[in-house]
């Protein structure tokens, strides 16, 4: 088991007394977490030592996880911890975090941390059964949804009616998310209430406990399932028609011949989101030039591209093995005149 957990800030204002919404804090986010990251860590320890298990503090930020090496760097690490049988406690470092590396939450976070570990099971904890069909605080007809598939559309009207933390930075709606990132992986997630004293073990054993959230068949290998769930594209590539048939349809590689525009900054192997000529996502992928390079020969063909930049640096704007198409991007093509 890996646990992701929250907390740092909350016991950081608990140590320094600084009330949540003070107009003139003494300490900011950043720091309150500096000051409340060791405080959460023997909590954590002592909760474990209780049941003869060690813990290690495993702080990251979306950097570490979008970044393909120390992605897996990070998930070697874990592996070792748990072989030896020590709990991996995750939490985001947001002493160093700034808003745009940021997970956004901890539901995020888990997500990418259960694919990063290979995990089978994605376990999201809140204040309520899981999802529910009305708001039973208002509706005392409203039921609990026992399991769904994760892909459903009946999700989001589901999700309108959870819970948020008081803590925490995440809602209902979050958990969805993280339970679709989890399920382009193969990922199962379950959601389920933190204030039930048995939940995990009760949902171990096979008891009907909150929703689960089933994934579709998974046939990514490792690098498509990090590509589609973990990095956070830098810029976008705009294709014509052709082109986005070919990627999605075809398995085929992106040429430049095929690139209408190209938006951001971005460097040689970042990760970039493909659009279709609507400007719907068709998926993502690694490229293979630079922004600047990108932009000067888009729509030239192979022996253009060797003139205008006086080399070939590739033959493929996007390889076919490093592009993740978007689930129904097939559909919407079809579908258009």
């Amino acid at each position: 088991m890996v646990v992701v957990s929250s907390g740092a800030v909350a016991l950081g204002r608990a140590e320094t007394g600084q009330a949540p919404g003070d107009p003139s804090p003494r300490f900011g986010r950043q720091a309150l977490a500096a000051i409340g990251q060791p405080l959460l860590m023997a909590h954590w320890r002592s909760a474990f030592a209780e049941h003869g298990l060690g813990v290690a503090q495993l702080l990251l930020t979306h950097a570490d996880l979008g970044a393909r090496p120390r992605f897996l760097h990070a998930r070697r690490v874990a592996a070792e911890l748990l072989e030896h049988g020590v709990v991996p406690i995750v939490n985001e470092n947001d002493t160093v975090a700034i808003e745009e590396l940021g997970f956004g939450d901890n539901d995020a976070l888990a997500a990418q941390v259960a694919v990063a570990v290979g995990a089978e099971l994605l376990v999201l904890l809140t204040e309520v059964d899981g999802l529910m069909t009305a708001d039973p605080r208002l509706d005392p007809t409203a039921t609990r949804v026992p399991h769904l598939d994760a892909f459903d559309p009946r999700t989001a009207a589901f999700t309108e009616v959870g819970s948020r933390s008081t803590l925490g930075t995440g809602g209902m709606r979050s958990k969805m998310q993280a339970a679709a990132i989890a399920a382009h992986a193969g990922i199962a997630t379950l959601v389920a209430d933190a204030r039930r004293a048995d939940v995990l073990a009760a949902l171990i054993s096979g008891a009907d406990v909150g929703t689960l959230l089933w994934p579709g068949p998974s046939r990514l290998s490792a690098r498509r399932k990090w590509l589609a769930t973990t990095v956070r594209p830098r810029g976008s590539v705009s294709v014509d028609a052709g082109a986005a048939r070919a990627l999605v349809e075809g398995g085929r590689s992106l040429l430049p011949v095929g690139v209408r525009a190209v938006e951001g900054r971005f460097e040689v192997g970042d990760p970039v989101r493909v659009l279709a000529p609507d400007g719907s996502a068709l998926g993502r992928g690694l490229v293979r030039y630079a922004s600047e390079d990108a932009r000067a020969i888009a729509g030239l063909r192979t022996d253009a591209v060797t003139r205008q930049l006086g080399w070939l640096p590739a033959a493929e704007l996007i390889h076919r093995d490093d592009f993740w198409p978007e689930p129904g991007a097939a559909r919407r093509l079809w579908s258009e005149p």
